[in-house]
């Protein structure tokens, strides 16, 4: 029986030895993608181990406490907000969570954003300074030539290095991202005789009017535009001026939408001379694929419902029926 229970012990330390060696230099996983995660004050090794578990970090949590206990590393894991790619080994992954600084952080750029809140964005996350990235959205020799960057720079969520993050290499970075999405749509684009840089900016305006993502709303907004460009209408798009004033939140003034400036699509036939965000993929297919109406005009009631009309008396009714 003795002889039995020693076997029974060697072949157990054989398993878990060769399990721990098997797992100790070897990548997490062979994905590259990225995960996020907080660690927060005063929590316990346990607490981070089932955290790194949740977010499939450690392919053995058995051998990385093993791997803990033998560096004494247990205490010495970090609280702070991580970034943190899949196929990391064990060593490369405690480096990082002893820094208690992620080696790259997580940059979200909303649809219908424009430069100057991207540049607000980056600012918060203090990777650059106020201001830095519009100065380099309108002087840097980013290696192309373009009228106006607005609406070419795709809003997506994108990973940094925080020690090497410039405003140039992100700008050429979210213009790539720009190009790669747009490829899809490029034989819509030159079926439907629009300009890309004309489908662009109209695209920019959808992401503005639209609320939310319904594509068929978005369809239609992108008919009523085209419409009203082709037969020289104008478009009364107010998020024009709000662009050209830079005010999306505050109401704006008579005053405002009287002033004969580029952007005030009261005033001004045709489009705005730039777009007037960076819009996302969904509004940049509607541009290029609307859905044929019999609208001219619309608005959105309070509950944030669309309600279209055939003609000015339709459009004041829906204003007295919804808005008033």
């Amino acid at each position: 029986m003795k002889k039995y229970i020693f076997l029974i012990i060697v072949i157990m330390g054989l398993y878990f030895t060769s399990r721990v060696l098997y797992f100790w230099d070897r990548p997490n996983s062979e994905e590259n993608n990225r995960v996020s995660f907080t660690i927060t004050p005063g929590s316990s090794f346990k607490s981070i181990k089932n955290l790194l578990i949740e977010n499939e970090l450690i392919a053995d949590p058995f051998s990385f406490e093993v791997y803990t206990r033998y560096h004494k590393l247990r205490s010495k894991l970090q609280a702070g907000d991580y970034v943190v790619q899949k196929n990391l080994t064990f060593a490369e992954l405690v480096e990082v969570l002893q820094s208690g600084k992620s080696q790259e952080i997580r940059i979200t750029i909303p649809e219908g954003s424009t430069i100057a809140q991207i540049d607000e964005i980056l600012a918060r996350k203090s990777l650059i300074e106020p201001g830095d990235f519009v100065v380099c959205a309108n002087t840097c020799d980013l290696g192309f030539e373009i009228e106006a960057l607005e609406g070419y720079l795709f809003p997506s969520t994108y990973y940094e290095s925080v020690q090497n993050f410039s405003s140039k290499k992100f700008i050429q970075r979210l213009y790539n991202t720009f190009q790669q999405q747009i490829a899809s749509l490029r034989d819509d684009i030159a079926a439907s005789g629009r300009s890309l840089n004309e489908t662009v900016i109209v695209a920019s305006m959808i992401e503005r009017e639209a609320f939310g993502s319904n594509m068929v709303e978005k369809q239609e907004i992108a008919d009523v535009i085209w419409k009203r460009l082709d037969e020289g209408i104008a478009l009364g798009i107010d998020a024009t001026t709000r662009y050209e004033l830079n005010n999306w939140t505050t109401p704006l003034y008579a005053a405002d939408l009287e002033k004969n400036t580029p952007y005030n699509t009261r005033r001004k036939l045709g489009l705005p001379p730039t777009a007037i965000s960076n819009p996302g993929l969904d509004s940049l297919t509607a541009a290029a694929n609307p859905i044929e109406t019999e609208f001219y005009y619309y608005l959105h009631d309070s509950s944030g419902n669309i309600r279209f009309a055939t003609d000015l008396a339709g459009h004041n009714q829906n204003k007295r029926d919804y808005l008033y």
